[in-house]
């Protein structure tokens, strides 16, 4: 199996875990509707599954780096397909929060591993790597609509049908693990050999803990998109389907957002456009509950483009400093960063149901800016390295 076509295969598999992970926010009001849920007891959705992610994915990212198990991938996939299926079918609130858990569990397995091999040495490294990173954003675009649709149609037993995804691409996923069973950790050089480590211990613990801090907050801040947008446009009266429209732009934003910004990444520095990102996108969030409806979907569609392009950036830049150990350091962004930020939605909810769209989506601003401060310490502290 030649790079190309691992590279197909391995965005393909995230188009599949991302769809998984984008399918529930737009149904929220339903689910709240059906078991009665404020806006902090949605929250827990999106915590129980950020939760497992949050959890077990250092886990597994150092698992993966230590043993390169080739069953990790396809498990992923199985683990998400039967989570989000299971929805459907459980009774009870708190069973369905077990079955989202289940669900961030496959997603805790799967982004160590498909990181890991998808970021190949190379002076377009941020490149390559956004092209297997778009397949996700795309996946995360078309869920909102295919979760409307089929609940529309079916009900939550419509949520079996996100089974076929994970089916078809399952024989490819278990090909790429025994392909990449002998070689390097993920980004192999030409030779075969690892990537070396070139900064000391603890000056690697210094800035994988700032650039800790900036994930979490930034994540903080993107919450406020994915988990409570629908509730926005449900609140200002303009519906559930256009609140599963704004998270379509959201994510197609991030489609065209990427790949600019990861090229852009490679001849400017990641870090001068991770922080240009993340201010852009943090401005943006103060004025949302007071725009109209053409004036939100352009700024979901940037900010989704700004958010989800940091998560990018922040990965690559986490794969530099820990060459050797990719996957444990795209959990350090996928698990504890995003997954860490995501744990504090509910919160974020319950700012919401004491203070309003307006006052919960101003401090979100605050926290998103506050977030710049750790990561322009890790430009400073690198460039002395």
């Amino acid at each position: 199996m030649g790079r190309g076509r691992q590279l197909t295969v391995l965005s393909l598999s995230h188009f599949v875990n991302d769809l998984y992970g984008s399918v529930l926010p737009p149904l929220y009001p339903l689910l709240a509707g059906i078991y009665s849920l404020t806006y902090a007891s949605a929250g827990l959705y999106t915590a129980a599954y950020l939760f497992s992610s949050a959890l077990l994915q250092p886990l597994f990212g150092y698992v993966f780096d230590r043993y390169r198990w080739g069953f990790m991938l396809p498990l992923s996939l199985v683990l998400g397909a039967a989570g989000i299926g299971a929805v459907g079918f459980v009774t009870g609130f708190e069973a369905s929060l077990l079955c989202v858990a289940v669900a961030g569990t496959g997603s805790a397995i799967f982004h160590p591993v498909a990181s890991a091999y998808s970021s190949y040495s190379s002076e377009r490294r941020g490149l390559l790597f956004s092209m297997f990173m778009i397949a996700g954003r795309i996946g995360a675009a078309v869920a909102p609509f295919l979760a409307l649709s089929v609940t529309g149609e079916w009900g939550l037993y419509g949520l079996a049908v996100f089974a076929i995804p994970a089916l078809l691409i399952l024989y490819f996923t278990i090909r790429i693990g025994e392909y990449e069973g002998a070689r390097p950790n993920g980004a192999s050089l030409e030779g075969g050999g690892r990537e070396t480590v070139s900064l000391a211990r603890g000056r690697v613990l210094i800035l994988t803990a700032l650039v800790g801090l900036t994930g979490i907050g930034a994540q903080i801040a993107a919450m406020g998109v994915v988990s409570f947008i629908s509730f926005l446009a449900v609140a200002k009266g303009l519906g559930q389907g256009f609140g599963g429209l704004l998270l379509t732009v959201h994510f197609v934003g991030a489609i065209v957002g990427v790949p600019l910004t990861s090229y852009l990444s490679d001849l400017k520095g990641r870090y001068v456009v991770s922080i240009f990102l993340l201010g852009v996108a943090s401005l943006l969030l103060m004025p949302l509950p007071l725009l109209d409806p053409g004036g939100m979907i352009l700024a979901s569609a940037v900010m989704g483009a700004c958010f989800i392009s940091l998560h990018t950036l922040l990965i690559l830049i986490m794969h530099e400093i820990m060459p050797g150990h990719k996957g444990l350091a795209t959990s350090v962004i996928y698990g504890v960063a995003l997954g860490g930020g995501g744990l504090l939605t509910p919160l974020v909810g319950y700012m919401i149901d004491v203070g309003g769209f307006t006052t919960g989506y101003t401090v979100l601003s605050i926290i998103g800016l506050l977030s710049l401060m750790p990561l322009a310490a890790v430009w400073r502290l690198k460039g002395r390295a």
